[in-house]
């Protein structure tokens, strides 16, 4: 029987916007899924995809008692030996949350606070998609990249305090948010962009769920394999990529997926992919404003596959469930399609790593990055 975290990530694919969209053929080929989808109890819905994150380990949490600094609230909340007095030059600090996250959930505020005490109490804030907890975790599967990186924009554009611009962090799928606002706004510019973890490259498998392709067979027979299959046929349609967030960085490594992951992708618009793509030069000047991006991946990230995708490596079209391509070999980088390698050439490309999954990092790593890329 399939568990409730595989229904949640296909639901993302198949989103509750409206609970019209099930169809008789739909509700019989997806009769759990359209049970799901269709669920009245919103605020359930959203505590389910709170407590599937926390399981996943994708909240930064404060009530759990893990090996990683970040889940203790006694080393978050104190003021640390490092903090510094306020530089009157220091940059304001916005944070973006992960999936199933919030800006409203405790763990996200507690680590905002953290951060403007390690610079000296500089303004920093976390900016959420929705007006509550309910409808910011709701928001981050079940509005799209665009939409969200719209709202995103207008609480920055709002805020007197980040006018004469601001560093980001990201986690997980928050650094999407961020890299959309520089592609398509960038003003207020971000100047160092911090992502930890990021989903930049775009997801190739379910998460924990490797498949089994090989080079020699375009399919294979194991629960990933379906799943994967699955997923593909689900987000590359014009309602997915509308309505869920993940779908819009869903990126199918095979050969014969891609066509439609060029066609559909919110991502392959941004990332300026495809062999008909007309380059918008607007974009790459925007993301250029920024001064420096921070590349931070998890040595044994298993829900983020490649795991290099963070520091925009991607799968090799020849050979992609064997082999990664570093991020010099791959198209977007070759081609500077949304000015990867112009940045690389102007020195404003920095990579980190730390051991351990999905945003499994120490708070000691957490707190030398803040003062190694943020302070002025």
């Amino acid at each position: 029987m399939m568990h409730r975290p595989f229904l949640l990530f296909m639901a993302c694919l198949l989103p509750a916007t409206t609970l019209s969209y099930c169809h008789e053929e739909e509700r019989r080929l997806h009769p759990v899924l359209c049970r799901w989808l269709e669920e009245k109890d919103t605020n359930r819905i959203a505590q389910e995809m709170n407590e599937w994150a926390r399981q996943h380990h994708l909240l930064v949490d404060f009530r759990t008692e893990g090996t990683t600094a970040l889940d203790k609230e006694m080393t978050i909340t104190k003021v640390s030996a490092k903090s510094r007095q306020l530089d009157a030059s220091q940059l304001p600090v916005v944070l973006a949350h992960g999936m199933g996250d919030s800006c409203f959930n405790k763990g996200m505020q507690h680590l905002t606070q953290h951060v403007s005490q390690l610079l000296g109490g500089v303004y920093t804030v976390c900016i959420p998609t929705g007006k509550n907890q309910q409808e910011d975790t709701k928001n981050g599967y079940f509005l799209n990249m665009d939409a969200s990186v719209d709202v995103f924009a207008e609480a920055i554009q709002q805020n007197d305090q980040l006018q004469n611009g601001f560093h980001a962090i990201g986690f997980s799928q928050g650094n999407n948010v961020i890299r959309g606002y520089m592609t398509r706004y960038n003003t207020p510019a971000v100047h160092t962009f911090l992502s930890i973890n990021g989903v930049n490259a775009g997801e190739g498998a379910v998460p924990y769920c490797r498949p089994s392709f090989s080079s020699l067979f375009q399919t294979g027979f194991s629960m990933c394999d379906l799943l994967m299959e699955q997923a593909s046929h689900r987000a590359y349609t014009q309602w997915s990529q509308q309505h869920s967030f993940q779908a819009n960085y869903w990126r199918d490594p095979r050969l014969f997926a891609m066509p439609l992951y060029y066609e559909y992708s919110q991502l392959a618009r941004w990332n300026q992919e495809g062999p008909h793509y007309q380059s918008n030069t607007t974009w790459i000047e925007n993301y250029l404003k920024t001064q420096q991006f921070v590349w931070i991946m998890a040595d044994e990230d298993a829900m983020v596959w490649p795991k290099e995708g963070e520091q925009w490596g991607a799968p090799d079209p020849d050979d992609p469930f064997e082999r990664v391509l570093p991020m010099e070999e791959t198209e977007w980088y070759t081609r500077d399609s949304f000015g990867l390698a112009t940045a690389q050439s102007q020195g404003k490309n920095y990579f980190e790593t730390f051991p351990g999954d999905h945003l499994r990092f120490s708070m000691e790593d957490f707190e030398r990055w803040i003062h190694t890329y943020l302070v002025h």
